[in-house]
């Protein structure tokens, strides 16, 4: 059994999806709709950058998503993926990337929801001034015996030994601080804010308006919610689930935990870098990941096939 996965914000780099646009004009026609939505040179932007124009929020969940969204349209067209697909998930924005190929919503309202959610969460972060840290080492219970005494949201349970919490920018410190004295390894994310926490709100708010005026249909193929951990296909669940999202913890690690127990042994990660082969990895060492990052690996999934 197998399960398409797809990555969130921190997985670009300058010079992701060019191969695919290169070779494939599938993937170029991904490109040339989303900018049509957007008025936005995406490949521009993807391939040259600059790197600063790629950190930005508005930006970079729009260049990954284009670039992934290419990559998942060669495989539709070329090898029929979808027909061999159980489950369908992705990590934060790569759970948005989840309705194009379980055919919620077209790829121009995808684009236009995703365009949304960056700016709102753009100004949210505007508005409460906050970050995101890595927390390494540390086990998520431990963790959250420590969040209300030290004042953070846990965001993310990446994997067993890895959680991100979302926190105020003026209490940074203090909470480095503090958890380095337990022990633990801390990297601060590049990213503008506080995600999947309360910090979120006013993006809630403001992306429900949103939600509420697009047509979803039911998914095609079942998504695994970041909110959770199960899968889910009817309409009004998916839209709750996205807006939730926004404010709640992403729980990777059980959605890779509840494929796994359903079945799937073999995951496809479609996208840029290789962020959730490292994590379904540590969570489940004898399941199988295959990544298409470019179009090089384009032979070896032939092969698997």
């Amino acid at each position: 059994m197998k399960a398409l996965v797809f990555p969130g914000q921190g997985a670009q780099y300058l010079g992701m999806g060019e191969s695919f646009y290169e070779e494939f004009p599938e993937a170029k026609q991904i490109f040339s709709i989303a900018e049509g939505v957007v008025g936005i040179d995406l490949a521009k932007v993807c391939f040259q950058g600059p790197p600063e124009e790629l950190k930005k929020t508005n930006i970079q969940q729009l260049a990954i998503l284009v670039v992934t969204v290419a990559g998942l349209e060669v495989l539709k067209k070329r090898m029929n993926i979808l027909k061999e697909i159980s489950y369908l998930s992705g990590l934060s924005l790569g759970e948005y990337t989840c309705l194009y190929p379980a055919e919620v919503l077209a790829w121009e309202e995808l684009v236009y929801l995703v365009k949304e959610r960056a700016l709102a969460m753009e100004e949210a972060s505007l508005e409460n001034p906050s970050s995101m840290l890595a927390v390494i080492g540390m086990k998520e219970e431990d963790l959250r015996k420590k969040e209300g005494e030290l004042g953070f949201y846990i965001a993310n349970i990446n994997s067993p030994h890895q959680v991100v919490i979302s926190l105020s920018k003026e209490n940074k410190e203090r909470v480095k601080r503090e958890l380095k004295n337990l022990g633990a390894r801390i990297v601060e994310l590049a990213v503008s804010g506080g995600f999947h926490s309360p910090f979120m709100e006013s993006a809630r708010k403001r992306l429900e308006k949103v939600i509420e005026n697009l047509k979803f249909k039911n998914a095609k193929i079942p998504i695994v919610s970041n909110f959770t951990a199960t899968s889910h296909y009817h309409a009004w669940e998916l839209k709750r689930n996205l807006l939730n999202q926004l404010v709640s913890p992403v729980m990777w690690r059980r959605c890779v935990e509840f494929m796994v127990e359903k079945g799937v042994t073999t995951f496809v990660e479609i996208g840029p870098s290789k962020i959730l082969r490292g994590l379904i990895r540590k969570i489940s060492p004898q399941s199988k990941v295959i990544n298409f990052e470019s179009a090089k690996d384009y032979s070896q999934l032939e092969k698997e096939a």
